[in-house]
């Protein structure tokens, strides 16, 4: 006879919070950017592309190009 096991794998757990982290972390960036472009009357798919063109020049400046294309092809087949 088998019972339910109560524990709880730490690398799940450590995963878990840490995309609900991220997760968070995003929603909270986004509503600042929205909330901005409202105020300033900048279009947001402006400001959403320039903040995304910022970032890839930014991961490529600590990652490396190949990491920025990895990102930018994992996205493109996310969306397809």
């Amino acid at each position: 006879m088998s019972s339910a096991s109560n524990v709880i794998d730490l690398a799940d757990y450590r995963q878990t919070n840490m995309r609900e982290l991220i997760d968070d972390i995003s929603a909270r960036a986004f509503l600042f950017m929205r909330d901005e472009a409202e105020a300033e009357e900048v279009p947001m798919s402006a400001l959403v592309a320039e903040h995304m063109y910022g970032m890839a020049l930014v991961m490529q400046a600590v990652e490396g190009k190949d990491a920025v294309k990895n990102l930018l092809n994992t996205i493109l087949a996310k969306i397809s």
